[in-house]
C-alpha cells in the first residue's frame, strides 16, 4: 500500500508540473538559448503567408474563370516565353513542379485558346509553350489587378530585405524540397510495412507452412 502511495504521489507531481514540449527542431542556427519558440512562430507565419498568398491567386484565377495552378502556369510562361515561346522543362522548373503537371495544364490552357504549343526548330522532341493574343490580352489585365496586391503585400520590404528574402527562399525551396522526399520515402515504408501486416503476408505464410508439411 505504501509502495502503491508513493506512485500516485510522484504521478501527481508529474502531472502538475508545467509541460515543456520537445524541441521542434535540433540544428544550432535554428535554436536560441536552446529555444525554438522563435521558429515555430517563423513556421507558423510561413502558414499564415502561404495561405493568404493562395488567397490572392484563387481570387485572381476566378477573375479568368481558370483554376490556381492554371494561373500561375499562364503567368510563367508569360514570364519566360521571351520570342519563341519556353520548353515545357523549364516552366516546370520555374514552378517547382513536375513536366507532366505543366503538359496537362497547359493542354487545358490551350484548349480555352489561352497558349499554344509548337516545336523547337531545332529539335522537335521539345514542345515550345507561348501566349496566344488572348493569353496576351489576359494577363495583362490580371497584372493590373494584382500589381497594387503585391505592393501591399510586399512593398513594407527594404531592397535589401527583398533580396535576402528571395535568396532565403531559394534556399528553402531546395532544402523543402529534401524534406518532402523523406516523408515520401516514410510513407513509402510504412505502406510496406502496413502489406507486410496484410492478408499478403498471411497467405503468403500459410503456402509456407502447407510447402513445409
Amino acid at each position: 500500500m505504501a509502495s502503491n502511495s508513493k506512485r500516485s504521489k510522484r504521478q501527481q507531481r508529474i502531472n502538475s508540473a508545467p509541460y515543456t514540449p520537445p524541441l521542434t527542431a535540433s540544428s544550432p542556427s535554428l535554436l536560441r538559448s536552446g529555444s525554438d519558440h522563435i521558429f515555430q512562430e517563423l513556421v507558423f507565419n510561413l502558414f499564415t503567408i502561404s495561405t493568404r498568398l493562395e488567397q490572392v491567386r484563387s481570387h485572381l484565377a476566378s477573375l479568368t474563370e481558370i483554376s490556381g495552378p492554371q494561373y500561375s502556369l499562364l503567368r510563367a510562361v508569360a514570364a519566360l516565353q521571351a520570342d519563341e515561346g519556353v520548353s515545357v522543362g523549364a516552366v516546370a522548373e520555374y514552378l517547382n513542379v513536375s513536366s507532366a503537371f505543366v503538359t496537362i495544364q497547359s493542354r487545358a490552357l490551350d484548349q480555352r485558346g489561352l497558349l499554344k504549343k509548337t516545336e523547337q526548330p531545332t529539335d522537335r522532341r521539345v514542345s515550345l509553350l507561348s501566349l496566344t493574343p488572348k493569353g496576351k490580352t489576359l494577363v495583362s489585365s490580371v497584372i493590373e489587378e494584382v500589381r497594387p496586391i503585391n505592393d501591399m503585400f510586399f512593398g513594407t520590404l527594404e531592397s535589401a530585405e527583398f533580396d535576402a528574402l528571395s535568396a532565403i527562399m531559394r534556399k528553402l525551396v531546395a532544402s523543402s524540397r529534401e524534406a518532402i522526399v523523406h516523408l515520401s520515402s516514410q510513407d513509402h515504408q510504412a505502406l510496406l510495412s502496413t502489406r507486410d501486416k496484410g492478408p499478403w503476408r498471411r497467405r503468403t505464410s500459410h503456402a509456407s507452412r502447407r510447402f513445409k508439411e
